[in-house]
């Protein structure tokens, strides 16, 4: 399948995008998507379905906290670093057809 770059970024602008910002592929998904974890893995799913990429190695925990169960709240004080996930990570595992990072 042949990866455009410019359509990957029109559709997350057109269906993710707050007030319809255009998207650049800069953008962190920390940053610039201001969604629950459940939206967020729905995104993905959605991102990595439609432009055929594989995910079986990606997890969302290596970039996002997960929810804790109210009886686990000392968990989130035992805060940890997670890695960016980018836009343009989402554009380069389109063009591979597999999730790249992790």
């Amino acid at each position: 399948m042949m990866v455009d770059e410019k359509e990957i970024l029109s559709y997350i602008t057109d269906k993710y995008s707050v007030r319809k910002q255009k998207v650049l592929k800069e953008w962190t998904f920390q940053e610039h998507f201001n969604y629950l974890q459940e939206e967020l893995e729905e995104m993905l799913v959605d991102l990595f379905t439609r432009y055929g990429i594989s995910y079986d190695n990606f997890n969302l925990d290596n970039y996002f906290e997960p929810e804790w169960p109210v009886w686990l709240w000392w968990k989130k004080l035992q805060r940890r670093v997670y890695k960016p996930l980018t836009v343009e990570m989402i554009i380069e595992s389109a063009k591979a057809g597999r999730w790249l990072y992790d």
